[in-house]
């Protein structure tokens, strides 16, 4: 054992050191065109159009734009114009063509949005400060913070396999031009929810890339054609009020949930974006022990990603919650 113990660094240090070399890679690479579009249901299409570029291509990573690209959207088969507004279950494809750099070609389907069904909300206060109307000359005059406890069922419908994304709009009237909103939000506790980190395997879990998650896309795959209920829990939000006269619109507060049914590719996207950048295969990249993970694309050049959504929306009323800790404290 003893062996062990000095030989593994020695091993590990001659790897590391042999790892650099200065060499000039000599590509055989042509740039394509690069498409890249989030379709969402009911909103008009937009369609970026780029190009790649070699590593060492100062002026193209500046401007990557084509000027002579044409853009064709088709739904169901039909060219469509500008005005376009995709529903739930088009066929859309995208053409780019460029006398420069090419065609470029993506399909995707725009999914049905998944209902939301029952919605549970527990607001739990963790410290408040309410300051006297005679002593401070303001009629309403408050500092709270607060977790908030939610409960959301998501109705996953049979027959397909579907992707979601989870997302939250925080809204709050302000108290002047120069004030800051009233209702600020907290952090969300990933780890309270574990159908966040299904993407991850065992052994990134085993070394630790589990932590500090920030990833709010998952399937159905443990709760196909059922519900499934998400336990979201928003820790350390706060609600501020400093008004001289009482205005009950100031306590027009809440939250906005949002469930977006997704496209694999959106999915596919996403679960590469936090490969690189959080997974172990990107650790490792990053010192030189593995290679790195091919970026996705669904796009026929392997440049860009054409992905679709359509949302369900919920919204938590935060109004008598309020009222209720401010004047019966």
């Amino acid at each position: 054992m003893a062996i062990l113990k000095y030989f593994i660094p020695i091993i590990a240090a001659t790897l590391l050191t042999s790892c650099y070399e200065d060499f000039v890679p000599e590509i055989d690479a042509k740039p394509v065109l690069c498409l890249n579009s989030l379709i969402t249901a009911g909103q008009p299409i937009e369609v970026e159009v780029t190009h790649t570029w070699m590593f060492d291509d100062k002026e193209a990573q500046r401007d990557h734009s084509v000027k002579d690209a044409t853009v064709t959207i088709s739904a169901n088969g039909e060219i469509v114009g500008a005005d376009y507004l995709p529903a739930e279950g088009d066929e859309i494809r995208i053409v780019a063509e460029s006398a420069t750099y090419g065609v470029a070609t993506a399909e995707v389907v725009v999914p049905y949005a998944s209902p939301i069904g029952e919605v549970k909300v527990t607001p739990v206060v963790t410290d408040i400060w309410v300051g006297d109307a005679d002593e401070f000359h303001y009629n309403m005059l408050a500092d709270i913070r607060f977790n908030l406890n939610i409960e959301m069922e998501v109705k996953d419908p049979a027959g397909a396999d579907n992707y979601y994304r989870f997302d939250s709009i925080w809204f709050s009237r302000s108290a002047g031009d120069d004030a800051d909103p009233l209702l600020s939000r907290g952090s969300l506790e990933y780890d309270a929810e574990p159908i966040f980190k299904e993407h991850i395997g065992v052994f990134e879990t085993v070394m630790g890339n589990d932590e500090d998650l920030c990833f709010e896309f998952f399937t159905d795959r443990q709760f196909s054609g059922r519900s499934y209920t998400l336990h979201l829990i928003f820790s350390d939000n706060a609600f501020r009020v400093a008004s001289e006269e009482y205005d009950d619109s100031l306590l027009d507060c809440g939250v906005v949930l949002y469930l977006s049914t997704v496209s694999q590719s959106y999915y596919n996207w996403a679960v590469y974006k936090w490969t690189a950048a959080e997974g172990i295969i990107g650790d490792l990249s990053d010192i030189g022990m593995a290679e790195s993970k091919w970026g996705y694309s669904n796009v026929s050049t392997g440049a860009g990603v054409v992905a679709a959504q359509s949302s369900a929306s919920y919204t938590v009323d935060l109004k008598e919650f309020l009222s209720q800790t401010i004047f019966q404290n």
